[in-house]
């Protein structure tokens, strides 16, 4: 790996030393094998995700185009209509499924005593904008249509997502703002994929591939998932560029050493000038994705417990 400049968190590199004796490491986007790179993700983050609470889970299919899996977790023992938490996770818009960050939405069920939904939405370049968002938007009606079925409360309802999930919930907001229709109580935006502008400080200092995440990388999920260059600055696309009035509150988290920092540092600064209640917390001297390695990371913990802190002031 090239020299890091700005240090990594000694347990990151740590951590990193576990995953070169595993012989396990996230696929790159850039290797034309692209079955083969998603399959390395897959054993990637079924190493992240080996330990944690146990829960209970549930397999549901949603109508939608293309058809559409969520898996919701809840707490051991829990009873009564639940809270739920819909995170949509992150891989550019063309790697992972509903097993990304499972120990990490076990934990969050388990902390916070509420329900949390993961997606299986449909991936880029297969299935370009907009199929993820319009999937997205069909699992929130069926959490709220469906709650009492589902044993959970379709009116306490938060949303959020990390990278290219950060963008995808983000999207929903707006698209639920637009049409007038009941908004989550939260959203949660962790180091979100929000523009497609790689001129920024942020790739110019972390873009490099010495922390992971690259501009070259993330220039190929862009293109695979919005073909159409007109797009790539349409708001509904990348929702950075939106009017961002009128959203409910928004917990910003982002991690130093990424070339996506900006997108959430001006979203921060856009937030406050559209007066939306919002905080946003920078992780330092951790990389993007830095939320999935809560067996190795203090600071994914952390942010894990911050996060369900908001949770919990929100829905409860």
């Amino acid at each position: 790996m090239p020299e890091t400049p700005h240090p990594l968190d000694p347990e990151v590199l740590a951590a990193q030393a576990l995953m070169r004796e595993a012989g396990v490491a996230n696929g790159d986007i850039l290797n034309p094998d692209l079955a083969a790179a998603r399959a390395a993700t897959a054993r990637f983050q079924a190493f992240l995700n080996q330990g944690g609470p146990e829960v209970t889970s549930s397999e549901h299919h949603i109508d939608a185009t293309p058809p559409l899996r969520l898996r919701l977790y809840r707490p051991a023992g829990a009873e009564g209509p639940l809270p739920v938490y819909l995170h949509i996770h992150g891989g550019g818009f063309g790697f992972g499924g509903l097993d990304t960050l499972d120990r990490w939405k076990r934990e969050i069920a388990a902390e916070a005593g509420i329900a949390v939904a993961g997606l299986d939405y449909a991936l880029a370049p297969e299935h370009p904008f907009p199929a993820a968002i319009g999937q997205v938007m069909a699992a929130l009606r069926w959490l709220r249509e469906d709650a009492a079925a589902l044993g959970i409360d379709g009116d306490r309802l938060a949303i959020g997502g990390d990278s290219a999930g950060g963008n995808l919930a983000l999207g929903a907001l707006l698209r639920l703002r637009d049409a007038g229709a009941p908004m989550p109580r939260l959203g949660a935006i962790i180091y979100g994929m929000l523009s497609t502008r790689h001129d920024t400080s942020s790739h110019q200092r972390f873009g490099g591939g010495e922390y992971g995440l690259s501009t070259a990388k993330l220039e190929r999920f862009w293109n695979n998932y919005l073909p159409d260059p007109a797009l790539r600055e349409a708001p509904e696309a990348a929702p950075l560029h939106a009017d961002l009035a009128d959203l409910p509150p928004l917990l910003l988290q982002a991690a130093a050493l990424d070339p996506l920092l900006d997108d959430s540092l001006t979203l921060d600064q856009r937030l406050e000038a559209a007066e939306v209640p919002h905080a946003l917390t920078v992780y330092e001297g951790v990389p993007h994705g830095f939320i999935a390695q809560t067996g190795f990371l203090s600071k994914a913990r952390a942010a894990r417990v911050e996060l369900t802190a908001a949770l919990l002031r929100a829905l409860r």
